[in-house]
């Protein structure tokens, strides 16, 4: 993956943080140390600045969409396969749901979806947010701006461990390449043996 940015837009730098950056679970966690780094980039390597605000748009585009994809199939949920889908998505994330959920009133459940996505772990991120956020009952231009608020925390918290710790944007961004795959990985494992029990 690296290879084919580095190999298509190394004269284009910041087109490559944005795309990577529209990427689930990618987003702006991996896409600003992906920026930074002098030893993917070398001299076309981008400033700070450049790199929170070129990943943070990159990481909310898709935002909106999601919100409003999911927030269409639930309204639609009379057929049999809409039903389904719904049930699964549900279930999925039935426990970051319910957290956000128990708040009362749109302020505090606003601010329970900013925490979420402020957090900047494999787990968490704007197309979590946004699956979160079609399935609550709140405007879609409040959930958005929640999630667009959380994002800027979330980048403001990888820009600042990549300042801090010096000549470190290469190794955040392998590390967080290998938490990335390990959770697929895993969450792989566990879909799989849920579904050899329930043949059983």
């Amino acid at each position: 993956m690296v290879d084919f940015f580095v190999d298509n837009f190394s004269n284009c730098v910041p087109v490559a943080v944005l795309l990577m950056a529209m990427l689930p679970m990618i987003e702006s966690k991996i896409a600003i140390p992906f920026a930074l780094s002098s030893s993917i980039w070398g001299e076309a390597t981008m400033s700070p600045v450049g790199a929170f605000f070129t990943a943070f748009v990159g990481s909310v585009l898709p935002a909106f969409l999601v919100i409003c994809i999911v927030r269409f199939i639930k309204k639609r949920t009379t057929g049999f396969v809409h039903e389904k889908f719904m049930s699964k998505l549900k279930n999925r994330y039935e426990n970051k749901l319910q957290k956000v959920e128990k708040k009362s009133g749109v302020l505090k459940k606003c601010l329970a979806l900013s925490t979420f996505v402020a957090i900047p772990l494999p787990l968490t991120g704007v197309y979590t947010g946004g699956i979160i956020a079609g399935l609550l009952d709140v405007k879609v231009w409040q959930a958005f701006l929640a999630i667009l608020v959380g994002e800027i925390f979330s980048c403001g918290i990888v820009l600042a461990v990549c300042l801090i710790f010096d000549n470190s944007a290469f190794y955040i961004f392998v590390i967080s390449l290998i938490l990335v795959a390990v959770w697929i990985v895993v969450s792989a494992l566990f879909y799989l043996i849920k579904k050899h029990k329930r043949k059983i």
